[in-house]
């Protein structure tokens, strides 16, 4: 079901003010589950997950983990003239000392708008991959079309106050002083469903199935010299604990319960 190369758990845990944690990044094709996987990591205490930080489509950066300023355009500046300055000053930079891994998520698109990020991410060893795939590739072939055609790519309702919301404010103060007043804030009735048709050809599915195989195999073979554990995004609805706990073992982390607020945008 899931296989790890390695692990990362003999990792030393970092010093306060450390830059000595594990680093790591979740690597997935598009509609994979990746914003999941990326929001119930960062749900943990112990690692911070950014968001799709080299989104090439977005002048602004996607960064997902409150207290950042995607808006900001001196960083926005850095990750255009110097993406791996932009990672050790902005992503990789010191983190508090409960912080045991660090990470972000990328696309195999996203490579193509920074030129040398792909190569740069492969000669750095140091970086642990999770690398997230889909069993059903129409189910995701539906899912993007659908995601095109709305313009909604995620569906995400207003956080909620829980004893772990408070227990992760108390360990993260600054991060949370942008949160909580949303979360304090009454929360908006989910908006009405649309249904929408979408149509896939047998000559898209076939392209989809044969372009799913050969970049999972191409991204896994470009990263075989690192640590790197495949998880599939079917493991995440139907084995959830299991898969959170193992994603946390691999990151040298002591696994706890994990949330995210992210609902299915098409059940049907």
């Amino acid at each position: 079901m899931m296989g790890a190369k390695s692990m990362a758990s003999k990792q030393e845990r970092p010093a306060a003010g450390s830059s000595d944690y594990v680093r790591f990044l979740i690597l997935a094709e598009a509609r994979s589950g990746s914003t999941m996987l990326a929001q119930a990591l960062n749900f943990s205490p112990s690692i911070t997950c950014f968001g799709e930080i080299f989104n090439f489509a977005f002048d602004a950066i996607l960064y997902g983990v409150e207290g950042y300023d995607g808006s900001n355009a001196q960083d926005q500046a850095l990750r255009k003239q110097d993406f791996r300055a932009f990672l050790r000053e902005r992503i990789y930079r010191q983190h508090p000392e409960e912080i045991g891994a660090v990470g972000w998520k990328l696309l195999y698109r996203q490579f193509w708008g920074y030129p040398g990020l792909l190569e740069h991410l492969i000669e750095d060893r140091q970086i642990c991959v999770l690398h997230l795939r889909r069993r059903n590739v129409l189910k995701r072939l539906v899912s993007l079309k659908l995601a095109e055609a709305t313009g909604v790519w995620a569906d995400l309702p207003k956080p909620r106050l829980t004893p772990a919301t408070v227990l992760r404010a108390v360990r993260r103060p600054l991060r949370a002083a942008t949160r909580l007043p949303k979360i304090l804030q009454r929360a908006k009735p989910r908006p009405k469903v649309v249904r929408q048709r979408v149509s896939v050809s047998e000559e898209e599915l076939f392209g989809a199935i044969i372009g799913a195989r050969q970049n999972a195999a191409h991204y896994h073979d470009l990263f075989r010299d690192h640590l790197l554990l495949t998880l599939f995004y079917e493991d995440l609805e139907e084995h959830r604990d299991e898969t959170f706990r193992q994603a946390q073992e691999f990151l040298g982390i002591e696994p706890g319960p994990l949330e995210f607020t992210l609902r299915k945008q098409n059940p049907e």
